[in-house]
């Protein structure tokens, strides 16, 4: 009997643990996602942003991100009726083809805004701010390559720096 509640309640506090950890990280994804957290706001004291550029950018990641919103749940929506579609033996061919269509153009039209969003996101910077920016870039991107292997998870190549010491200097031989 006793052996069933310490099992039950060492299941019950790892579940708990679980879902506190997976609650905790989703804001942080977020952030880092939006630009909001320490990262952005290093970036931001790097760059020496003055309160007007702050401002300017605010606004622009606010129209952004309601622009994404917007996208998104078309999108989704497009995707239900398509799928409601192709499980329906007796639908159009044609009126299928029509939303695919449909779909394709949203994507590009999205992409387009996107490269445009850039161009005016750009104009906020001075050259010597997108100066910096561009070298924060590569060196990101460095680190990033050097790090994870394909999907987004640490090599091989990676874990043998890491076992030489070259990213772990407390691990060096």
């Amino acid at each position: 009997m006793k052996n069933r509640i310490v099992i039950t309640l060492t299941l019950a506090i790892f579940v708990l643990g679980t879902i506190a950890v997976t609650l905790s990280a989703q804001p942080a994804r977020f952030h880092r996602m939006m630009g909001i957290g320490p990262g952005a706001q290093l970036l931001k004291d790097a760059l020496q942003l003055t309160p007007e550029q702050e401002k300017k950018l605010e606004e622009f990641r606010k129209a952004r991100l309601e622009e994404a919103k917007a996208f998104r749940e078309k999108m989704l929506q497009m995707h239900q009726d398509l799928r409601k579609l192709v499980a329906d033996p007796k639908a159009d061919e044609k009126k299928i083809n029509s939303l695919i269509d449909e779909i394709s153009k949203l994507k590009a039209d999205r992409m387009k805004a996107q490269f445009k969003n850039r161009k005016e996101w750009e104009k906020i910077f001075t050259p010597e701010q997108l100066k910096k920016l561009e070298e924060y870039r590569k060196d990101f991107n460095l680190r990033r390559n050097l790090m994870m292997g394909p999907g987004g998870r640490m090599g091989f190549r990676s874990k043998t720096m890491f076992k030489r010491g070259i990213f772990c200097p407390w691990c060096w031989r």
